[in-house]
């Protein structure tokens, strides 16, 4: 007889509709969309696990086969790391939606991780900041000694008050949460922490600055593969396109790129492929230019984001389009 645990039916509703699915969507195969309605509609509601965790697969939740109930909130905590690493934030807001939907003892390190991945996730999606919910989850973090996720929370803090002009308590908070993130000692958080300050000095054009913090990590970032590698690859691109260091800047945004689609961030990927495209430009090689802006709007649409696949084709026809006016205008002086 499978093991049967007490769910929350009106998580899987809440997240079902997050992910505009229709019942017959994530029933199907599981059991009839009619009994899905009716488990969705109960605040507890007794399954058994091996349909609750189907239900989970079908909503995004990546769940290993011996999954048991006591390690649901940590599964739903690891599937959205994965997808905030991919900047899929809307998707990890949804699975965030489920970290409680199996009842069991709560682990408070558990929770606190998932709603610190919430507000990373939340401030990502464009909603409004909540600078004294981050606040409070960053004092709570270190006082429950969960030192990792007090370096997460104090990077989004760092960079919700440099986005509202407080340049300056922003640069503090920076140097003080890349300090907490070399004495936790794991190497992606070093790494985004790193990029994340200099990313800072970018915003204030202070770009030796922003290269400083960035400077004894190049055996680090190049040897390391994944999220930190392409954080700190696409902003020490960015900072040396700023200092006018532009093949040095070239070099560094395509390792980023290539990091990037390493790990399926095809957002980021395109986001730095545009970036390579405007130094490309500055190169004066208008042929790697639109070339890179077609694979940035390529790159875009894998990640569903048809805006900016579209902005992308737009700006590299209207590129495309200049360059041959400004060479046919070039050939015609020529000629006389």
């Amino acid at each position: 007889m499978d093991d049967a645990v007490w769910i929350k039916g009106t998580r899987l509703r809440e997240a079902r509709e997050a992910a505009h699915l229709r019942l017959a969507d994530v029933a199907g195969g599981i059991m009839s969309p009619a009994n899905l309605s009716r488990i969705e509609r109960h605040e507890r509601y007794r399954l058994p696990l091996s349909a609750m965790m189907s239900l989970g697969r079908r909503l995004g939740l990546v769940l290993e086969d011996d999954l048991d109930s006591h390690v649901w909130a940590r599964a739903s905590g690891g599937t959205a790391i994965d997808l905030l690493s991919q900047w899929r934030f809307s998707e990890a807001l949804r699975v965030l939606r489920l970290r409680d939907a199996v009842v069991a003892s709560e682990d408070p390190v558990t929770e606190l991780q998932a709603q610190i991945l919430g507000e990373w996730a939340r401030t990502r999606c464009g909603e409004p900041a909540r600078p004294d919910v981050v606040h409070d989850l960053g004092m709570r973090a270190r006082e429950r000694g969960a030192l990792r996720q007090a370096v997460w929370i104090g990077v989004v803090e760092a960079e919700m008050h440099d986005h509202a002009g407080d340049g300056d308590r922003a640069g503090t908070m920076f140097a003080d949460t890349i300090e907490d993130a070399e004495r936790v000692g794991v190497p992606v958080d070093i790494l985004c922490a790193r990029a994340a300050g200099a990313r800072h000095y970018l915003k204030r054009k202070e770009s030796a600055r922003g290269l400083a913090v960035l400077h004894d990590l190049a055996g680090d970032s190049d040897s390391t593969p994944g999220y930190g590698r392409a954080r700190v690859l696409h902003a020490r691109g960015l900072l040396y396109a700023e200092a006018g260091l532009l093949q040095d800047a070239a070099d560094a945004l395509h390792g980023a790129a290539r990091a990037a689609a390493e790990i399926s961030n095809y957002r980021m990927a395109g986001t730095v492929e545009r970036d390579l495209a405007g130094v490309y430009e500055r190169l004066g090689d208008t042929e790697k230019a639109d070339a890179t802006l077609v694979r940035a709007a390529s790159l875009f649409t894998q990640a569903g984001d048809s805006h900016d696949a579209a902005a992308t084709i737009s700006s590299a026809l209207r590129h495309h389009i200049a360059s041959r006016l400004a060479r046919g205008s070039a050939g015609g002086e020529s000629a006389g």
